[in-house]
């Protein structure tokens, strides 16, 4: 019987969960995992059950809603699809609420074993990604995931890595950076690490990178930033604006949706800069003042979505939708203007401690690999001496697991 990782919502701990795959319908395909990822800040904000504080969308008025009273129970029990998942087996319910189990993951890689009698795109012994979970074997719908065959330019690292790219390539889109451009990003998770490239791979003359964990400052380093910005270690808005000789940054990019970065992408922009706000915040938002360097120094602030979930059109929409967007991502990381961030990678049965490890890791994502495991970390950062060797970019490929081997990892 295959095995699924779940979170146990009670406890919070994680499990290997044995399940049944279901007769194959016409529309269907199966598929053996290879390679599994976690979308880890998306995922654990859903976690902590306080998702948009227990509040539903309303996709009409476009506004988050108490729900009615009398509705409540009703809506309890009613799970609802995280964004990005492919379907709603597992997640946060209209209300908040979450069942005791939870599917994890966001994409995967891996081989088709069978299509039903209506699939016409995908057969047996295809490698194909797309939006899955982190199990052994996976069927569903082609269409519910959205399915890609997998080129053999691609490699199932980076193929995994396109929704987080997704998301770093629309909010520098979002920002319009242009040639010559300096750029600041805040967050150096998946997203922020993406963003990194991204930046670069748009022009921007500077990236200076921002993030409390020395492992991801110096990956940042190691992908292109000029430099690289402890914000525990002092006044980072002052750091910034005096690496940019008292100017500031055109751009600032906020990934990890906490207040105190969003005050400090505020500050650190120049006069009429932009502020991209990527991350989904929470809390109350003490630390972030909407008086002084933002009254006077009149940033543009640019909230930035590229779900179609939430029913968002790309800003320059017709021209470019979604699909358009993740080719594109691929693409660039086909002519190695993207890398993949996967850190670290463990095989399924050690996947249980790999996300409680997770907050303690150098990086950005964590996978399940086959018997294998591949750990990277370890790298010195700077506090707010910013390191400006400019070591040559990070562009090692990563092996591929056997057919029969699963593995996961984590942005």
């Amino acid at each position: 019987m295959p095995r699924e990782l779940m979170l146990e919502t009670a406890t919070g701990a994680f499990a290997l969960c044995p399940y049944e795959l279901p007769p194959l319908q016409p529309e269907d395909v199966r598929i053996r995992i290879e390679l599994a990822t976690v979308k880890h800040g998306t995922e654990s904000h859903a976690w902590s059950g306080a998702v948009n504080r227990g509040r539903r969308w309303d996709p009409r008025l476009r506004l988050f809603l108490d729900p009615p009273r009398d509705d409540r129970d009703a809506q309890g029990a009613a799970v609802a699809a995280l964004p990005g998942r492919a379907s709603n087996e597992a997640g946060a319910s209209a209300t908040g609420a979450l069942p005791p189990l939870v599917a994890v993951g966001n994409m995967a890689v891996g081989v088709v074993e069978q299509s039903g009698a209506a699939v016409a795109d995908f057969r047996p012994g295809d490698r194909v990604y797309g939006y899955m979970p982190v199990r052994e074997t996976h069927q569903a719908p082609a269409a519910d995931l959205r399915l890609r065959h997998l080129p053999d330019r691609l490699s199932s690292d980076a193929a995994v890595c396109v929704d987080p790219a997704h998301v770093a390539f629309v909010a520098v889109r979002d920002g319009k950076v242009r040639l010559d451009d300096s750029v600041a990003v805040f967050g150096l998770g998946a997203i922020g690490l993406l963003t990194v490239q991204a930046a670069l791979a748009a022009g921007a003359e500077r990236v200076i990178a921002v993030d409390p964990l020395p492992g991801r400052r110096e990956r940042a380093v190691r992908l292109g930033a000029a430099d690289a910005f402890d914000p525990t270690a002092g006044d980072v808005g002052v750091a910034i604006k005096e690496a940019t000789g008292g100017r500031g940054v055109d751009v600032a990019r906020e990934t990890s949706g906490t207040d105190r970065a969003m005050q400090e992408a505020i500050r650190c922009i120049m006069q009429c800069g932009t502020v991209v706000a990527v991350g989904w915040a929470s809390g109350p938002g003490t630390a972030l003042y909407l008086g002084e360097e933002f009254h006077v120094n009149r940033p543009t602030l640019v909230a930035s979505q590229c779900a179609s979930f939430w029913g968002n059109p790309d800003r320059d929409y017709p021209l470019w939708d979604e699909p358009r967007a993740q080719l594109a991502c691929a693409e660039l990381f086909c002519r190695g203007s993207l890398h993949a961030v996967l850190d670290p990678i463990v095989t399924l049965d050690e996947a249980r401690c790999a996300p409680c490890a997770r907050t303690r890791a150098p990086c950005s994502r964590w996978a399940s690999v086959s018997d294998r495991t591949r750990r990277r970390g370890g790298w010195r950062g700077s506090r707010l001496e910013p390191d400006r060797s400019r070591p040559r970019r990070d562009t090692r490929d990563t092996r591929r697991s056997s057919d029969k081997e699963t593995r996961r990892g984590s942005y």
